[in-house]
């Protein structure tokens, strides 16, 4: 009960968001809503502003939600373990987000929005490991944004068996392409911080996330998708672990 009271404490006092922070999440909402609606500025190869200012308005809606839920998650997580995330927005991968959807139409999607910077509350991390950050536990908090980016478009896919609509539809792809995105192994990514982190985590949630995207797509139930996909992580992972963790270490 001492370290829930604890972590509602530092949530009050740690994680409001810095103007640096709000400015650059703004940003890259626009941006990324721009390009996952840029197909969508009129009908049958006619431009229409009312049309596109309509869509780009829904997809401003689904990113935001989607980039608050995968950095909240994050942020409360560190918190929990006596570390503060810093989100940095990556200018360069959302400028290479534009460039991809003018060149290919729309049609790619190149989330790249930024990635995590981790500091440690002094005084609020005694007995655990060492009082410093540690490449593991920065692995964790990383990767902890990327599972709640998947599990929100597993929520959604639930929902849309009851009621299904265009603008859910759109919020399931961009979040199962968000949480895709985010594990590529370039920082500042997500998926940087975990691979370096722990190569055994990151190679358990890749299997995973991946696994879970495909099924996401595929006509059976959130239930058995979520079953399968960790099943297949698992599989996936130990026959990973034999074949190039155990080598490294017995050679």
């Amino acid at each position: 009960m001492g370290q829930f009271i604890d972590w509602v404490d530092k949530l009050k006092r740690y994680y409001s968001f810095t103007p640096s922070e709000v400015k650059g999440v703004i940003i890259a909402i626009l941006v990324l809503a721009f390009i996952i609606s840029f197909r969508e500025w009129g009908k049958e190869g006619q431009f229409s502003a009312a049309i596109g200012l309509f869509n780009f308005f829904n997809a401003v809606l689904i990113v935001a939600f989607s980039m608050l839920i995968h950095i909240s998650v994050q942020r409360m997580w560190s918190l929990a373990t006596g570390h503060r995330v810093e989100w940095r927005m990556w200018s360069f991968g959302l400028l290479l987000g534009l460039i991809f959807a003018f060149l290919s139409n729309g049609r790619i999607w190149l989330l790249l929005p930024g990635g995590i910077i981790i500091h440690h509350l002094a005084g609020h991390r005694l007995g655990w490991f060492r009082y410093d950050i540690n490449f593991w536990a920065l692995a964790l908090i990383a990767v902890t944004g990327c599972y709640a980016t998947i599990t929100l478009a597993a929520i959604m896919k639930g929902i849309s068996g009851i009621v299904s609509t265009s603008l859910l539809q759109k919020a399931i792809a961009f979040n199962v392409a968000y949480a895709l995105y985010s594990m590529i192994p370039i920082p500042p990514l997500d998926g940087a911080r975990t691979f370096y982190g722990s190569r055994m985590l990151y190679a358990f949630s890749v299997f995973g996330i991946v696994s879970a995207a495909i099924l996401l797509h595929m006509n059976i139930s959130v239930i058995l998708a979520a079953i399968f996909s960790f099943i297949i992580a698992v599989v996936l992972w130990i026959s990973y672990y034999i074949v190039f963790e155990d080598k490294a270490w017995n050679p």
